[in-house]
């Protein structure tokens, strides 16, 4: 991914720690935006959103859909990387009549 080299992801990761980003729970994804743009200095949103989406398949940022009014539903996300996870999907099995 563009932009979203070692380097970068352990910078991203250390200012986050250092912030505390993690008790501000669940938030938009326009904070971490701002947060990757202010300690990259990168403009380009493609890029910003390639770092922070590497964050996500490295299970450091939480996702999770958030009911905002009767029909509507929005994202917000958690930094969480004191959180253990396992990355094996178990296997469901399904019965069928």
């Amino acid at each position: 991914m563009v932009g979203a080299d070692k380097t970068t992801l352990d910078l991203v990761i250390s200012y986050l720690k250092y912030r505390n980003s993690h008790k501000f729970g669940y938030v938009k994804y326009y904070y971490f935006k701002r947060i990757i743009s202010h300690i990259t200095g990168e403009r380009d949103g493609y890029k910003i959103r390639a770092i922070f989406q590497r964050l996500l398949d490295m299970w450091i940022v939480l996702k999770k859909r958030v009911i905002v009014k009767k029909s509507k539903t929005s994202l917000r996300y958690m930094f969480n990387p004191y959180e253990n996870y396992d990355y094996e999907i178990e296997d469901n099995e399904y019965e069928y009549n």
